[in-house]
């Protein structure tokens, strides 16, 4: 995080989180990562939330993640699992968006994090109908799960084992490869 005098103040740029125009929140969610100011943990947050609740703008969402990662908010740890739970429910989801969330999960929170966002996930989706995210989201998902530690792998090989239907295949090809 940038401690350096004569920053901008972040004000600004939160308050441009809130604009109309998806390029100018981009924007601003970029700025605030460079900044580096702690302050933003939170509108960050709230912003990758109204973006995954009105299912807009993903680039939006990338920029906010990389900019979450960037400043260590953990304060922000909550917003990434909820997008990770809605991407899968989506019907159509980028991979790139995927990787972004999930890469600032486990920057911010660590393998836990990663841990916790999967179970999460799991739980969301047991004995529902499936939306082609899922398997988006299971795949960056798991695949990073693989590189958490031994709690981590524990998971992936339940899941290989017992997981609900279309996650199961997949934690079964990641679980292979270890």
């Amino acid at each position: 995080m940038k401690t350096e005098p004569g920053q901008p103040d972040p004000t600004l740029y939160i308050d441009r989180l809130l604009d109309d125009d998806a390029f100018c929140r981009e924007a601003a969610a970029w700025s605030l990562g460079e900044i580096g100011d702690a302050r933003a943990g939170r509108p960050l947050a709230g912003l990758i939330l109204r973006e995954v609740q009105a299912e807009a703008h993903e680039e939006v969402v990338r920029a906010a993640a990389g900019a979450i990662a960037r400043l260590g908010a953990t304060d922000a740890l909550y917003a990434l699992v909820r997008a990770l739970c809605a991407f899968g429910r989506s019907e159509d989801v980028e991979e790139e968006t995927v990787v972004e969330v999930v890469e600032a999960l486990g920057e911010v929170g660590g393998p836990n994090a990663v841990r916790e966002a999967t179970e999460r996930l799991v739980r969301e989706t047991a004995g529902r109908t499936h939306a082609r995210g899922l398997a988006v989201v299971c795949r960056v998902l798991l695949n990073r799960l693989s590189l958490c530690g031994d709690a981590a792998v524990a998971t992936l090989k339940r899941l290989a084992r017992v997981g609900p239907g279309e996650i199961r295949p997949i934690a079964q090809r990641v679980y292979t490869t270890l």
